[in-house]
């Protein structure tokens, strides 16, 4: 009799042990659970095309044949654009990745040709800011106005500040290797000034830059049809693109094209963002 106890109590311990091997196990292999999402709390609705209007309720515009897009509080009282897709594509909006590259400098001026004695030489300012690598002894090209399809080689004869008082620009002197009688003159040249010493830098299009009076910006694409203007620092130009000092990191992406449709919409849409009520609905 206690024989058959001892087995019965053995099987039942060797199940327990079963079942709680077998839980762990599935317990481990279980999915964990995902946390739920928090979900975005929407402001108002409104159309990207006319700015002031909002809805405190989605659906289709008045105006246009689209879906009103929400404005999020996570986005208020920032200078996040946010255009759907095909607003976005109808407007033409290109965007590109922003790269490091190793390219040559290359500086682009025009200048204003002298003789003297048997040597052409072409005189030109530049500013000072993003020309600070100039110096004598780099090769130039030159084309004459009053030359067209010629080419002629030259050299960085000098480089120098300006002695003006609260100038900023450098004075350039670049000499042509070989004279020709049929350069004129106190006639208008391009200089092509380049730099055999690559810059390593972080470069855009030079059509992705949006310059006012003080300041120098890109759009930066967030996903999502999310823009946001970005103050960046210019340096060289470097063929097509030009050098950015500061303001963007490598691998954001930009907006090459359209940004000059979006950074007004974005401005109009900031006026009526001051002047118009929180629950203020435009009627058609």
């Amino acid at each position: 009799m206690n024989r058959k106890i001892l087995v019965i109590l053995g099987a039942a311990a060797v199940a327990l042990i079963g079942a709680g091997l077998w839980a762990g196990v599935a317990k481990q292999n279980a999915t964990p659970e995902t946390p739920a999402k928090a979900e975005r709390k929407v402001l108002y609705w409104h159309d990207p095309m006319v700015p002031g209007f909002r809805s405190d309720k989605p659906g289709k515009s008045p105006f246009m044949d689209m879906e009103l897009v929400p404005v999020y509080a996570d986005e208020a009282g920032t200078n996040v654009v946010t255009v759907r897709p095909e607003v976005a594509n109808n407007l033409g909006v290109r965007t590109v990745r922003v790269e490091r590259g190793t390219q040559a400098r290359r500086l682009r001026v025009d200048g204003y040709v002298q003789r003297v004695g048997g040597e052409v030489l072409v005189l030109a300012d530049v500013f000072e800011r993003g020309a600070d690598w100039l110096h004598a002894g780099l090769p130039a090209e030159v084309r004459m106005d009053s030359l067209p399809g010629r080419l002629f080689a030259a050299r960085v004869e000098s480089a120098q500040p300006d002695i003006g008082v609260g100038s900023r620009s450098l004075h350039v002197v670049v000499r042509l290797d070989r004279s020709d009688p049929a350069i004129a003159a106190n006639t208008l040249a391009e200089i092509v000034i380049t730099s055999p010493t690559a810059s390593k830098a972080l470069t855009v299009p030079r059509e992705a830059l949006i310059r006012t009076g003080t300041r120098t910006a890109v759009l930066r694409a967030l996903g999502e049809g999310r823009f946001q203007p970005v103050e960046v620092v210019a340096g060289a130009e470097l063929d097509d693109r030009v050098e950015i000092v500061k303001g963007l990191n490598e691998g954001d992406v930009v907006v090459a094209s359209g940004q000059f449709l979006l950074d007004s919409e974005a401005s109009v849409r900031a006026s009526f963002e001051r002047i118009a009520p929180a629950n203020s609905e435009a009627r058609p």
